[in-house]
């Protein structure tokens, strides 16, 4: 079987951990498991979290991020030793406040796991009483709204209805695709995300949603603005959802979106990094991902 990870992020005390006991209690008869993640030595969210639901098998990783390269053995030793003795159905890998996801979907690309787990999204928590605080201080916590499938825009209860507006004008113009819910206490009443994890009947013939592979390029390539449309068009003929940033002259970027063939392309504002690609189909792998970009880019190069 192949598990599901779906990663779970928010800035320092924006409610992620009380996040993941709504979604643990909302799983029923699945095998879960998490992982914590936490720049102290040591952390107290996974006893918090054991006290209301004994039913999941919880892993901790601390002194530092699960992202950084200093962390990333030790990570990928506990997640195949997690996937081959608890064998679980859905894995919520919470990340620690400070941590900077961008590139959870190159971890798994390695070897040993890449057959035993896939991405399958993300959740980002958004403090909306302390988001102009939090976006201000760090880039990361706007990354961590990047990459998210859905925003949980948390303690709406202690702002008005103007400050909710203009939080949520801000999110959209970091990541206008995702899906945004307004919250107290991360009530959620769902555990589904956006994120596309199976084909739809008839869109191919005998795949199944296991068959699904992910992969992701990063490159410090620029690709002309021209040739990033032909891009997207040629990658949904073999991606059935992608997402990503890319660089494309005068050191400007783009955001865009890509769902069965349909995309969107966004100025990005505000943004330093590489590009970056995360794209899901029945054949996909870096190598093909890598050939459609720098196919289309040499069009016009």
């Amino acid at each position: 079987m192949i598990a599901d990870l779906i990663l779970i992020s928010g800035f320092l005390g924006s409610g992620k951990t009380t996040l993941l006991k709504k979604l643990l209690n909302l799983h029923k008869n699945k095998r879960i498991a998490v992982i914590q993640n936490e720049f102290a030595p040591t952390g107290v969210d996974g006893k918090e979290l054991k006290i209301e639901n004994q039913d999941f098998k919880l892993v901790e990783i601390n002194n530092g991020s699960v992202f950084c390269v200093c962390l990333l053995g030790n990570f990928i030793e506990n997640l195949s030793t997690l996937l081959d003795q608890y064998d679980p159905e859905v894995i919520y890998l919470e990340a620690s406040g400070l941590s900077d996801p961008i590139s959870i979907c190159e971890l798994l690309n390695n070897d040993s796991i890449s057959n035993k787990v896939r991405y399958a999204g993300a959740w980002c928590v958004v403090d909306a009483l302390n988001f102009d605080k939090s976006a201000a201080f760090v880039q990361r916590a706007k990354h961590q709204i990047r990459v998210a499938d859905k925003i949980i825009l948390n303690k709406i209860d202690l702002v008005d209805a103007s400050k909710t507006a203009k939080v949520i004008q801000s999110i959209k113009e970091i990541n206008p695709f995702a899906l945004i819910e307004k919250h107290v206490f991360c009530k959620i009443n769902s555990t589904q995300l956006m994120q596309v994890t199976s084909i739809p009947e008839g869109a191919m013939e005998d795949t199944r949603p296991e068959d699904i592979k992910t992969a992701v390029y990063r490159t410090t390539d620029i690709i002309p603005l021209e040739s990033l449309e032909t891009f997207l068009q040629e990658l949904g003929k073999i991606s059935i959802r992608a997402k990503g940033f890319v660089r494309v002259a005068g050191n400007e970027y783009r955001l865009f979106h890509l769902t069965f063939g349909n995309y969107e392309i966004i100025p990005l504002k505000d943004f330093t990094g590489n590009c970056e690609i995360i794209a899901f189909g029945a054949q996909m792998n870096l190598r093909l991902l890598r050939a459609t970009f720098r196919k289309a880019k040499e069009l016009v190069s």
